[in-house]
């Protein structure tokens, strides 16, 4: 069942599109990761499904209701974690809580002493005397508080510590798994997103541009930067790495295959100085998405051996031009134009056949004068070999 549908969602902002068509849809109790790193599109996706901005076209929905014409219902059990968490500076941290169930129509959960262990937020201090720190915890423990079917995670790892993050991010996992909660991540975090979800969407320039299933992968994107002039570059192309810098002056590939193929090259190149690390966003967005991201390198020959049939095809266009149709057979043995020829002579490796012995030859070299060629092409005489 979805239990989050985005139809042909765009927003615009003057001419720029900022959503451009996007189509999505969220399984139930799914994990469900959207990675840009457009900060405006991810803005814009999480307050349309809580009906904070409009779409300029489009609709979406959240278990069946829509989110612009009925988003009471949606907000009644979707839970929204923003990367500013935004309270009124003059209220104390219990104090919001209660606002919230209140507006949920719940009484206090048992599992409340609990939750404010998990994100240190027994005391109750007022939102003006919170750090950055306190204030996430805070909206965190706000959204979990109302045990949400839906959860909206914008942004809300960045800049937390990496404890904090562990344990917020756990946290999301064991209510996935034991109330069976629907998360919705919009982030720019490669490596939390493919540790985490079930699914991850790529959304670059307002689209979606591709939708990655991660249950069967098995090691998690690389960045790879080799330093040895041992390289080649086409053997990691074949394997599916893909350089990062558009061309072959940098060393520098995005690998997302299994791992083990890109090592045993690396050991079977005998390549030892390089540098291996998980991928950034940013380094797949250039890899997949950049001028040439749609180039298969699997497919593609090593520069030299490229380059090595630029050469031939210039070579060749070069004879042909020189060889025209007009010339004589003479003229192309010559290599002169018109008969108009030197006056030197020319020293040729000619393999005499004795039409006898068809299986013996003699390998001989001669003096040619080119009288006595052009007397022998015209006579047919086949003792100089040149019968024609």
């Amino acid at each position: 069942m979805g239990a989050i549908v985005i139809n042909d969602i765009t927003k615009r902002s003057g001419r720029k599109r900022i959503l451009d068509q996007v189509n999505l849809e969220v399984l139930e109790g799914e994990f469900f990761s959207i990675l840009s790193m457009e900060e405006e599109a991810k803005d814009a996706l999480a307050k349309i499904l809580f009906n904070f901005k409009k779409p300029s076209s489009g609709h979406a929905s959240i278990y069946n209701f829509d989110v612009n014409k009925q988003s009471k219902d949606v907000k009644s059990y979707t839970s929204f974690i923003s990367k500013e968490a935004l309270f009124p500076e003059n209220l104390k941290r219990k104090t919001i809580f209660k606002k919230t169930l209140n507006f949920h129509e719940l009484e206090m959960p048992e599992d409340y002493d609990e939750l404010m262990d998990s994100f240190d937020c027994q005391d109750n201090p007022k939102v003006a005397n919170m750090d950055a720190r306190e204030r996430r915890m805070t909206s965190i423990v706000n959204a979990l508080l109302v045990h949400p079917r839906v959860l909206i995670v914008q942004d809300a790892t960045r800049g937390m510590n990496p404890v904090d993050c562990q344990n917020f991010l756990n946290k999301l996992k064991e209510l996935q798994k034991s109330e069976n909660l629907t998360i919705l991540f919009l982030s720019d975090d490669l490596s939390i997103a493919q540790r985490y979800s079930d699914r991850v969407a790529y959304l670059h320039e307002g689209r979606i541009r591709d939708i990655e299933y991660l249950k069967d992968k098995e090691s998690k994107d690389k960045l790879l930067r080799v330093y040895s002039a041992k390289l080649r570059k086409e053997e990691f192309f074949r394997i599916g790495a893909r350089p990062v810098d558009r061309n072959y002056t940098e060393a520098t590939f995005y690998y997302d295959g299994y791992l083990p193929d890109l090592t045993n090259l690396l050991y079977q190149q005998g390549i030892e100085d390089f540098n291996l690390e998980d991928a950034l966003l940013q380094d797949k967005i250039d890899a997949y998405y950049g001028p040439q991201g749609n180039m298969d390198y699997r497919q593609e020959v090593s520069p030299s051996k490229q380059d090595q049939e630029v050469q031939e095809k210039v070579e060749e266009e070069n004879l042909e031009a020189d060889l025209s149709e007009e010339k004589s057979p003479d003229e192309i043995f010559f290599g002169e134009d018109n008969g108009d020829f030197t006056e030197s002579k020319e020293i040729e490796k000619i393999n005499l056949v004795d039409q006898d012995r068809e299986e013996n030859q003699v390998e001989d070299t001669k003096v040619i004068d080119k009288n006595d060629l052009l007397n022998q092409l015209e006579n047919g005489n086949d003792k100089g070999g040149f019968n024609q």
